[in-house]
């Protein structure tokens, strides 16, 4: 292995971060026409964030009323029908019971504007850079053509740029939405019971662990996928473009063996990063369980009523999603930097026939060329 590949594949998830910052920061810069929008949908995903991390309280109060702080039994309800019956503690239990369905309705609100808005910006920046990228080919001059397959550069408008929508969408929300989410959460329970909080955070660390793991993992097959699917577009295009030629020279069958190894290479690593983003999800779903069954331990302990039981083991649940959420941010990433890189490369080439400083542009012409001390070689 070369000394520039084991550097790559050492580097750690915070160094992709800051290798990566340099690209987003140019990336965000096709944002500003509307960044307006742009701010309004993270705004609306850091309320979801505050709101969702508001749940474990409704979950604590609501159950504290209808329980009354301890195990419902029928003999318990069947007494108190006649106190049920009360209009203003009948109304108040009715308005407590209202919680959940408001922060629910509030939390879908922000979550659906908040994407909406995230995917309407994303949609017109790829559009433009779409646009840039292929009058940025059609001007060059022909050599970087003899250079480059039709395919790749094919694929660099249409699959690079759908990749590098997900640093947009789903990276820009959820680095915005979920930790708010998770801080809010550990607020929120160290409010309730700083010891519970403690006993469930003791795992907090460990879930990290598969980031880093799987994350060296994706990096290449991320790379490779991508030239996959480039070498597939260029078999595709190849093949229909000269099919005249291929049929001539009975190539037909060439073509599909060139078609099904490329096809084959893009499936066999794009199911290296579905296994390395889908590992993650359970490994933090057992770490979850985990702190679950010690916290379950910590309630027997210190007796809780039901109420705050809920409202923990809610908070809980809250908590660990976001934490698998960005478990899997760091393998986007990867193929949202690689898609990202190869598009601006293009965009930053330069012709190697250029204009001379003082040229005359041609503003009209009669459609005669005359030619003057020209010679051919």
């Amino acid at each position: 292995m070369s000394g520039r590949r084991a550097a790559k594949k050492k580097q750690s998830p915070w160094e992709t971060l800051r290798a990566a910052s340099g690209l987003y920061g140019r990336l965000y810069s096709y944002v500003k026409p509307y960044k307006m929008r742009f701010i309004f949908g993270l705004v609306l995903g850091l309320a979801y964030g505050g709101v969702n991390s508001l749940f474990p309280l409704a979950i604590a109060r609501v159950t504290s009323a209808i329980f009354h702080g301890a195990a419902p039994n029928p003999m318990a309800l069947r007494s108190n029908m006649g106190a049920l019956d009360q209009g203003p503690r009948i109304n108040s239990i009715v308005l407590v019971c209202l919680a959940i369905p408001a922060i629910m309705a509030v939390r879908s609100l922000c979550s659906y504007g908040s994407t909406y808005c995230m995917q309407w910006v994303s949609n017109r920046v790829v559009s433009d850079i779409r646009v840039q990228l292929f009058s940025k080919m059609v001007r060059h001059s022909m050599d970087f053509f003899n250079r480059m397959r039709s395919g790749f550069l094919m694929s660099r408008i249409t699959n690079d740029t759908r990749v590098m929508q997900m640093a947009l969408t789903s990276v820009s929300s959820d680095l915005f939405k979920q930790p708010i989410t998770i801080v809010g959460a550990i607020c929120v329970l160290m409010l309730m019971d700083w010891k519970f909080t403690l006993v469930t955070l003791i795992l907090f660390p460990s879930c990290l662990l598969p980031l880093r793991v799987y994350g060296r993992r994706a990096k290449k097959a991320v790379q490779d996928e991508q030239e996959g699917m480039a070498q597939m577009v260029v078999t595709m295009q190849e093949t229909f473009a000269g099919i005249r030629v291929i049929k001539s020279f009975a190539r037909e069958s060439f073509q599909e063996k060139e078609f099904k190894r490329s096809n084959q290479m893009q499936f066999s690593q794009m199911m290296r990063i579905i296994r390395s983003i889908e590992a993650v999800g359970p490994l933090v779903e057992i770490i979850a369980a985990i702190g679950v069954g010690m916290a379950l331990l910590y309630v027997y302990a210190a007796n809780l009523s039901v109420g705050r039981f809920f409202g923990l083991i809610s908070g809980i649940f809250i908590l660990y999603d976001p934490i698998k959420t960005l478990s899997k941010i760091h393998i986007v990433m990867q193929r949202s930097v690689a898609a990202t890189g190869a598009i601006f490369s293009i965009l930053d080439s330069e012709p190697t026939v250029q204009d001379k400083p003082d040229a005359i542009a041609l503003t009209s012409s009669k459609g005669r060329i005359d030619f003057d001390n020209v010679t051919f070689r």
